[in-house]
């Protein structure tokens, strides 16, 4: 596995030299260097897949069955439009960052760790649309700036008391905290909501996972943190990643490799247990 690495990475370094030099001699060769970069990017997949094998080249603690593929399903939610002073690097809604990136590497991730079968799509739907209840997990980010409806409310509180998963992320500061609380509170107002000790076997049904308080690469003041919402039965309806951004490390492997692995590793344990439990 070492010498494949070694070897496809001094390949995209030699193809990247190659392009840089072919560009800069003008658009005599900007033809060549278009199919150079269709090449690069190849090479750029295969080294993603490979640094995956890397991360996971662990024992793992259970393997998902075949049976129906996971779809991605992402929320799109109401924007308050309440900042507090607080800016974003891009202009993407709310709703939409790390789309959509973040989830097709999360299933190059499924593929590689797991027997689970994977969709080649994904879906954007809202909480009031009937069609969440076809899937059992849903992923909604920066949910600090949400307001539901009534209709999303009751149609949200139904699907989790039915057995369905929600993964929250991208969110930081009491601000966005409390708007959060305060929201999700009109879904579920009798749920306990506390806060997850790494003991929590959510940590543990697949990855066993220890290193999960390492800051988020732009959130290095603050340490996350783990929340969930439960049934009467202990089951969690809702995990809560505060001062934390799982679906970044999804989207940047190359980036932030070292979060990248634990992020990738805490989403496909949140999956497990949503298929488990």
């Amino acid at each position: 596995m070492t010498k494949l690495l070694t070897t496809n990475y001094a390949k995209f370094m030699n193809h990247g030299l190659k392009f840089k030099a072919i560009w800069e001699a003008g658009k005599g060769k900007r033809e060549e260097g278009k199919a150079l970069l269709s090449t690069l990017c190849c090479l750029r997949s295969t080294l993603f897949f490979i640094f995956l094998c890397f991360a996971f080249a662990q024992p793992l603690t259970a393997q998902i069955t075949s049976g129906d593929e996971f779809t991605f399903v992402r929320i799109r939610w109401t924007d308050n439009n309440i900042r507090h002073g607080y800016g974003f690097s891009t202009n993407a809604a709310l709703w939409a960052h790390d789309y959509p990136d973040a989830e097709q590497n999360l299933y190059v991730a499924l593929k590689a760790a797991t027997s689970i079968k994977v969709s080649e799509e994904s879906e954007v739907l809202t909480f009031a649309d009937e069609d969440i209840f076809k899937y059992p997990f849903l992923y909604a980010c920066e949910i600090g700036y949400l307001t539901l409806s009534p209709a999303e409310v009751n149609n949200l509180r139904e699907y989790l008391l039915r057995g369905g998963f929600l993964m929250v992320d991208d969110f930081r500061w009491p601000f966005e905290w409390q708007t959060w609380v305060n929201e999700i509170r009109k879904v579920l107002p009798n749920s306990k909501l506390q806060r997850l000790s790494i003991s929590h076997p959510i940590f543990h049904c697949f990855f066993d996972l220890h290193d999960i308080h390492a800051p988020t690469p732009y959130l290095q003041d603050v340490l996350p943190e783990y929340w969930g919402m439960f049934d009467e039965d202990g089951r969690i309806l809702v995990i809560i990643n505060f001062n934390n951004d799982v679906g970044d490390g999804w989207e940047l492997p190359d980036s932030t490799p070292d979060f990248s692995t634990r992020s990738f590793k805490l989403g496909i344990n949140y999956l497990v247990y949503s298929y488990t439990h």
